[in-house]
């Protein structure tokens, strides 16, 4: 062996040894976010798949249990991103890159062959998507938070009308303009009113905060609308027979009570207290309308959109409180008020009845 052939084997012997091995790369998981709820009877057989055909160690899958408002608003986002309609939304869905696929049979039969045609290297967002999209956010969202809204005023108005709440307001300024003069009347009804708004917001708030740890959209919508129904039913029956065998006010037997503690009322400030206790009795023949639409509330929007939705609901619910107040202040009589309620009460229950229908009809149509 020369010299030179001597050299030339040193040298590729080293080329080989102390080149830098050529490292491997790593493999990097397609991304998606995976949106169930722990009671769906479609979202445990797209899971019972998933781990059957290895696709949660396949594929990089945040899963997401929607219960509660604060998964489900993050959860609209993404539909919100797709324009996916309110009465469209459901479970299980699932996201990748800029994909949707709603349903158990779309999922385990399209979900690896539609991953597999696109890159998905990152989590999608909904403002991921919505840029991939070239879509404004505005989409869908505002239908939802305006359909929302005339459902509620509608409700709000059955409220607003309902014959027990007038009966007891025109008997307590009644009582304190006896005691105390209109300005003490006009004082003592508008604090009576607040009493009234403070109490079933805050009350529609707890309720929505319980119902928001459900997660049953259609089942639960389906609900919702059959109590509307329901009520609408009860309220046409005070129209046809009123007074016999339930009324949807507050219970005759319940009446003393709540008169005497309006009768012992001398001043605006007994009158504040008075709206407090007084609305526990007044619950039973007004939440109908309200539990609607907290159930409504509770799937579809978030906490701060609730809020002021709640906000809207009272402000209805007392503004005739406060109408008959003044009205009373300026000197239309309680006696010639009562008249009229008693005169219209039936009219009142008709029109209640009428829209709770609509609005019973209305829940139950959008989910079929």
């Amino acid at each position: 062996m020369t010299k030179k052939s001597f050299i030339f084997i040193i040298f590729a012997l080293s080329l080989i040894f102390f080149s830098p091995a050529k490292a491997q790369e790593p493999t990097v998981k397609k991304k998606a976010v995976y949106f169930y709820s722990a009671t769906c009877a479609h979202c445990e057989k797209v899971d019972s798949y998933f781990q059957a055909v290895n696709i949660y160690n396949t594929y990089d899958i945040e899963k997401i249990e929607a219960s509660g408002p604060y998964n489900m608003a993050y959860f609209n986002k993404f539909l919100d991103a797709f324009s996916v309609p309110a009465d469209k939304r459901g479970f299980p869905v699932i996201f990748f890159q800029d994909k949707m696929i709603l349903g158990d049979e779309p999922i385990i039969n399209n979900f690896v062959s539609e991953i597999e045609k696109v890159e998905a290297v990152e989590a999608p967002t909904p403002e991921k998507v919505s840029e991939m999209l070239n879509v404004e956010q505005k989409t869908s969202k505002p239908l939802v938070a305006d359909v929302s809204l005339i459902v509620l005023i509608w409700a709000a108005l059955v409220d607003a009308i309902n014959p027990c709440a007038f009966a007891v307001l025109i008997l307590l300024v009644a009582t304190v303009i006896s005691a105390k003069g209109r300005r003490g009347g006009l004082y003592s009804g508008l604090l009576f009113s607040l009493a009234i708004f403070v109490s079933y917001f805050l009350m529609g708030l707890g309720l929505y905060k319980a119902m928001g740890f459900f997660n049953l959209p259609k089942i639960f919508s389906f609900v919702i609308g059959g109590i509307a129904i329901l009520i609408g039913i009860a309220n046409l029956k005070d129209f046809f027979w009123y007074g016999r065998g339930f009324v949807m006010e507050v219970p005759f037997s319940w009446r003393p009570k709540m008169q005497a503690i309006i009768r012992n009322v001398t001043s605006p400030m007994g009158a504040l207290g008075a709206g407090f206790l007084v609305s526990l009795f007044l619950l039973p023949c007004t939440s109908g309308p309200y539990i609607v639409i907290l159930g409504l509330l509770a799937q579809k929007e978030n906490l701060g959109h609730t809020i002021w939705m709640l906000f809207v609901y009272n402000l209805i619910f007392i503004l005739p409180m406060v109408i008959i107040t003044i009205s009373m202040y300026l000197g239309v009589r309680a006696k010639g008020l009562e008249n009229w309620r008693q005169k219209n009460i039936r009219l009142l229950h008709l029109v209640a009845g009428a829209i709770m229908l609509f609005i019973g009809g209305y829940l139950i149509y959008n989910w079929l």
